[in-house]
């Protein structure tokens, strides 16, 4: 929502001769090895891990069964809030539609609620659903102002809108260099996650090894797996507002129908330690 500023915040300027060169390197990289290693995710690829490992299964429609028939279901319980240990204590995840410059910002929701930033995990402790007014009826819990449709003709319904990690306090160089053993991912290539949005395996277009603490060679077809809750109490080290990057996509289609709809994300960069990673031939 904006104008010229739009794209000059996603970078498309001038990144024509980095995006040539990367293909150029991709081209005569070797395989990402097999194993498991600390695992670096840049934003790009970050924004994908929250929006399928904790927007999903957090909201409430889909944790009350509604949409089982179509996009699955949720591995988390509704006893599971305010008592679950959803990720270690660096995972802080706000819901918050009045950040301006993000892709889901409005200041009400399609059922009339205020807009307001809360924590949905403060800690790593999760705290409250994605789920709007008629689904914190249904659950008698309190939730958060995400009832939103695609057109003036469909239902509301339980809708991530602008879900974000909180920045820590590590630059760049602090999280390559407190790796011993490790790999760096970004631009996300592939995704598939199961019905409960557990058990996921992802993949990425750019890889590069760490090794004590400094960068050294691209990789190429670089993938991980895990399981959302484990993977996410592996988190290890969270990166300060200078690796914050504000994104989105335009196009989550939760919904039956398909309800095509944008979400915001935003990130900084973040480290898991031990990580199953693979390359392409796995």
């Amino acid at each position: 929502q904006g104008g010229a500023d739009v794209i000059r915040r996603c970078g498309l300027i001038g990144a024509g001769p980095t995006v040539a060169d990367q293909a150029l390197q991709l081209l005569l990289a070797p395989n990402t090895p097999q194993g498991t290693r600390d695992l670096l995710l840049m934003p790009d690829q970050m924004i994908l891990q929250i929006h399928e490992s904790i927007g999903h299964p957090l909201e409430l429609d889909r944790i009350l069964g509604d949409e089982r028939n179509y996009a699955g279901t949720s591995f988390v319980k509704i006893s599971d809030f305010g008592s679950l240990q959803y990720g270690s204590n660096l995972l802080n995840v706000t819901f918050d539609p009045t950040i301006p410059e993000q892709l889901a910002s409005y200041s009400f929701d399609d059922d009339g609620t205020p807009a307001s930033k809360e924590f949905l995990i403060r800690e790593g402790l999760l705290l409250r659903p994605l789920g709007g007014a008629l689904s914190q009826f249904r659950a008698g819990l309190e939730g958060v102002a995400n009832s939103r449709a695609c057109s003036w003709n469909r239902a509301p319904i339980d809708r991530m809108a602008n879900l974000n990690i909180e920045p820590g306090d590590q630059s760049m160089a602090q999280l390559i260099g407190g790796i011993e053993h490790g790999i760096l991912m970004a631009n996300n290539r592939s995704w598939s996650i199961d019905d409960a949005r557990n058990k996921f395996q992802f993949g990425c277009e750019w890889g590069q090894l760490i090794e004590n603490g400094e960068l050294k060679g691209v990789v190429k077809n670089p993938n991980y797996r895990g399981i959302s809750e484990q993977f996410w109490r592996d988190l290890s080290a969270v990166g300060d507002a200078s690796t914050f990057k504000v994104l989105g996509t335009p196009n989550c289609g939760k919904g039956e129908p398909n309800q095509v709809i944008r979400v915001g994300h935003a990130s900084p960069a973040c480290v898991f330690s031990q990580i199953d990673v693979f390359g392409g031939d796995a």
